[in-house]
């Protein structure tokens, strides 16, 4: 008897062990690695601008949009799929709300037909390339054309001021301290982890992007599951859109620009994979924590404006090179 309770706590032992081990080789550890050694860099080359709750606020109120629209377009790489329109399908569910807003229509109403456009926005995207097998990035980039175009038609250019006071309260309140909006996506972005990793059809992804053929042969539906994925991906942009048009008290067809670039840099760094199949919420979240930081960090340091999109580009390179060799070893073993 003796002997077979050391045994099971051997085993019990060897499998903490390995949990351990599995843990610290996961991306969101190592992710979290970095962000840290990045705030402590930051924390001493600028104590005293750095630490300041104004700047953490400064921080994640920028960031907040971004979380939005990475977690759908993790999804869609998890679909081996791509999503470019993102920030134009934001744009435009800012002026499309703005204008029903200005226009007399209730709150609830606007901010449900706003949600609807950008919904309508993934499901033309999903129909094309689920149904006729149309490259994810001729669509999205279409769609991002189309999207931004009817944005920039029905302003003319121009912002969309003048909104509901009660609607741009939702935008700027704060509960316990913590702003509204931080709230509502932290909260999505726990549905949709959960979802991921527990639902039965939102689990099939995972399948569905990793070999679309076989799955089929499964008896999975694989038209459907793409098709709603991009339809998430929309209306997760469409939600960056009604809290961004809230915040800033404004419609505007610019609002987006380089949005999806930020998300692809985020989702990949976050362990998403351009070749489908890999990706989770809680990484592609740290990816756009730690793009923030250093965004932030570049700033503080007094980096010249004009490089900071050029930065962001080779934050993007160095992430799918990465990726792009993992797979290549993970093929060699």
């Amino acid at each position: 008897m003796k002997k077979s309770n050391f045994g099971t706590v051997d085993q019990t032992e060897q499998q903490k062990s390995k949990l351990i081990h599995k843990l610290f080789r996961t991306r969101e550890f190592s992710l979290l690695i970095v962000i840290t050694l990045v705030f402590i860099v930051l924390a001493i080359l600028k104590t005293d601008s750095f630490l300041k709750w104004k700047n953490f606020e400064a921080i994640s109120n920028g960031m907040v949009f971004d979380l939005a629209i990475v977690s759908g377009m993790t999804i869609v790489l998890i679909l081996w799929g791509i999503d470019l329109s993102v920030g134009s399908v934001l744009a435009l569910t800012s002026v499309l709300t703005a204008m029903m807003l200005r226009g007399g229509v209730p709150i609830f109403l606007s901010v449900m037909l706003g949600l609807g456009a950008a919904a309508a926005c993934g499901a033309v995207n999903g129909f094309l390339i689920s149904r006729y097998r149309i490259a994810p990035f001729i669509v999205t980039l279409g769609m991002y054309s189309i999207a931004r175009g009817l944005a920039v038609v029905l302003t003319s250019g121009y912002y969309l001021a003048s909104l509901p006071k009660a609607f741009v309260t939702v935008g700027r309140s704060k509960l316990l301290g913590v702003p509204l909006s931080i709230i509502i996506i932290v909260l999505l972005l726990v549905v949709l982890g959960i979802l991921l990793k527990h639902n039965r059809f939102f689990s099939q992804m995972y399948f569905v992007g990793n070999n679309p053929k076989a799955a089929e042969l499964s008896g999975h539906d694989v038209k459907l599951v793409l098709f709603f994925g991009y339809v998430i991906s929309s209306l997760m942009a469409g939600v960056a859109g009604i809290l961004m048009t809230s915040r800033l008290a404004m419609g505007f067809s610019g609002f987006g620009q380089l949005a999806e670039l930020r998300a692809i840099a985020a989702a990949v760094i976050g362990g998403a994979s351009f070749s489908g199949g890999e990706g989770s919420i809680i990484g592609a979240a740290l990816g756009v924590i730690l793009l923030a930081l250093i965004n932030n960090g570049f700033v503080l340091l007094n980096g010249p404006p004009d490089w900071q999109q050029a930065v962001s580009g080779i934050i993007l390179i160095v992430a799918v090179g990465v990726d792009a060799y993992r797979r290549r070893k993970e093929r060699r073993e």
